[in-house]
Formats: C-alpha cells, sequence, structure tokens
C-alpha cells in the first residue's frame, strides 16, 4: 500500500506534446488573510493554479496491482496572479517606483520569487500599478485608482457570469421564483460577485471594493466577521474534540445497599455447593 501520490483532475490540456508535465506546488502568501497558502505552477512556471482540496475520510485509490491510501483529490483552478501582487504593491511601491525582481520579495515565503515569470509570461501589471521605464529597467509604483478600477471591472463580469448560470439554473431545474425575489437580482449578483473577488484582497481594498460598486459596508464587515467566528468555531470545536480523547475517564465506585451489605454478611464462613462434590 502506498500514500506518497497525489492526484489532479486538470480541465486545461498540457501546451507541450510530451507525456509528461512539469507540475510544480509552491506555497505563496494568500493575498487576503496573509497566511500559507498553496499553489500549482505549470507550463514553466508560467500558469498558476489555486490548489482545492476534497479529501473525504475512508477514501483510496487502486492503481492497477496497488493501493494508494491517500484518496485526496486536488482540483486546480486557474487565478490571476495579480491578485497576489498587490499587496506587495502596496506595502513596497506606495511612494516609488521598484523593479518587479526587487518588490516581489519575501523572507517567510521564498517561492515569492517565482511570480516573475508567472508575471512576465502575459499578466498586465499596467492594469494596476504605474511603469516607469530607465534603458532596460521597468519599475512600478502602486496606483490604486487603477486597481480599483481593474477590481470594479473584475465584478462587473463575474457578475454578468453569475447571472448567465443563474437563468441557466432555473431553466434547468423548472423552478419558477416568485416575483419579489426577481426584483433585486442585479444587486444580488453584484453582491455575490463582490464576495468572491474579496476572497482574493484585503478587508481594507475589500470595503474600499464596495464603495466604488455602491454595497453597503456594513454587508461587507458582517461577511468578514461571519468568516472568522466560523474558523474560530472550528477550532473550539477540534479543542474540544482533543480533550474528550485525552481526559481519562474516572471510575464511578458503585453503592452498596443495606440488603447486599446484610446477605454478604450472613453467607460469609459458608461453602458453595460444588464445594461437597470435590475430592
Amino acid at each position: 500500500m502506498t500514500s506518497n501520490k497525489h492526484f489532479f483532475v486538470l480541465q486545461d490540456p498540457p501546451k507541450s506534446e510530451s507525456t509528461e508535465e512539469d507540475l510544480n506546488i509552491v506555497t505563496f502568501r494568500n493575498p487576503a488573510t496573509g497566511k500559507s497558502c498553496k499553489y500549482l505552477l505549470r507550463n514553466e512556471n508560467r500558469d498558476l493554479y489555486e490548489l482545492c482540496c476534497f479529501s473525504e475520510p475512508n477514501r483510496s485509490w487502486f492503481i492497477n496491482d496497488t493501493v494508494c491510501s491517500n484518496g485526496k483529490i486536488f482540483v486546480p483552478t486557474r487565478v490571476d496572479p495579480l491578485f497576489l501582487v498587490i499587496p506587495y504593491l502596496e506595502k513596497s511601491c506606495t511612494s516609488k517606483a521598484v523593479p518587479l525582481d526587487q518588490f516581489l520579495v519575501d523572507d517567510e515565503f521564498p517561492h515569492t520569487t517565482k511570480l516573475v515569470n508567472v508575471l512576465a509570461a502575459g499578466a498586465q501589471l499596467s492594469m494596476i500599478a504605474d511603469e516607469k521605464k530607465a534603458g532596460d529597467i521597468r519599475a512600478y509604483k502602486f496606483n490604486e485608482e487603477k486597481v480599483m478600477d481593474w477590481l470594479k471591472r473584475k465584478c462587473t463580469r463575474l457578475e454578468k457570469a453569475l447571472g448567465v448560470e443563474r437563468k441557466f439554473a432555473r431553466s434547468h431545474n423548472f423552478v419558477k421564483e416568485e416575483k419579489e425575489n426577481e426584483v433585486d437580482v442585479k444587486g444580488e449578483m453584484m453582491h455575490y460577485a463582490h464576495g468572491i473577488i474579496s476572497d482574493y484582497l484585503s478587508l481594507e481594498l475589500s470595503k474600499k471594493l464596495a464603495t466604488v460598486i455602491g454595497l453597503p459596508e456594513e454587508k461587507v464587515v458582517n461577511k468578514r466577521k461571519s468568516t472568522v467566528e466560523l474558523e474560530a468555531n472550528q477550532i473550539k470545536k477540534i479543542k474540544k474534540e482533543e480533550s474528550y480523547e485525552t481526559t481519562p475517564i474516572k471510575s464511578v465506585d458503585k453503592k452498596v445497599s443495606a440488603r447486599s451489605k446484610a446477605l454478604a454478611k450472613a453467607a460469609s464462613g459458608t461453602k458453595s455447593i460444588s464445594s461437597f462434590f470435590k475430592k
């Protein structure tokens, strides 16, 4: 039985005709939480994917004549690398223009330098930053107005896509909704789109984006609070389960009734019937 294999469901076919493809799992800083997060690099570190892991208990893979005990499934989905770059731009390039390979440096996450290759493959930094050239050197300065405009266009396109999917789901499932549920469909879809985009943004940028697209700030704060509370409840649940497993079970002394004591006293010194049949 083996457990050192991992299974990936890749939607995009490999660009090269070779049977083997380079898949590099790297660790980057999550742009929303700042914590460690796993990503996948393909095609010579030019395509970036985020990893979604599905891990169900008691799952295995059968591979020819062997059994792989690791039943996890990893589903990579494309992610715009500019989301990962925004925190570094905002931190190091607010007051001055800095070359790409100088501000994409993170001591806690050394793989961050690999984003330089991803951005060189086609991502347009000029959409979120001001570009300055000096000979062969290109430097970038954070531009919040460009960032907000870029994020707004992301939300608009996503809102339209969600609206199409919503209509398809209604017609496919033959569900007829009430008229009052159709009054603010566009606002609902925009709020949904903002929530998806905010998964890649800091709380401050998420609030600013909500203002730009006309969403109440209260909904944004409540969304982030509910996420934090959910994580806290999950941690409490795990701690409780661990305490249940580690806490020793105390033995309970059974109380002896007065009748049982009297019977035991009367039976003291007597022999059992089987003792008369022994040699």
